[in-house]
């Protein structure tokens, strides 16, 4: 073998040691505590139910609400990717529970515009 040769291969092994070295060293950091993740999901559930969610997505509220409260209790146990993942599940099942809550009250002032309609219709006759 050639010493050019050597020194490539050399030279390459260093690089894949360093690669090795420098991504365990990421996983074993793991990724940060997703506190403005959970946050954020804090502040959605709020949302949620100050629009009325219990009433028209209370599946979606509650299921939110555990997620939640999992992803903290994860992130307090220092497992951020699953705290993370469950937070932002969160956050996207009180969307869920706006987006039907909005669709259900849409629903009814629907079905209250048309009693009224109906109403005004037997006066007029």
């Amino acid at each position: 073998m050639s010493s050019c040769s050597q020194k490539k291969n050399t030279t390459s092994l260093i690089k894949a040691t360093v690669v090795v070295a420098v991504v365990s060293a990421l996983t074993a950091c793991g990724i940060a505590a997703p506190k403005t993740e959970i946050a954020y999901a804090e502040a959605m559930l709020q949302s949620a139910r100050n629009i009325g969610a219990n009433e028209f997505s209370g599946v979606e509220l509650e299921r939110a609400k555990n997620k939640l409260q999992r992803a903290k209790e994860e992130m307090k146990d220092g497992n951020n990717e699953k705290a993370l993942r469950l937070a932002n599940e969160s956050t996207a099942d009180s969307s869920l529970a706006q987006a039907k809550t909005e669709a259900g009250k849409a629903s009814a002032a629907e079905k209250q515009m048309q009693k009224s309609m109906q109403m005004l219709k037997s006066q007029l006759k």
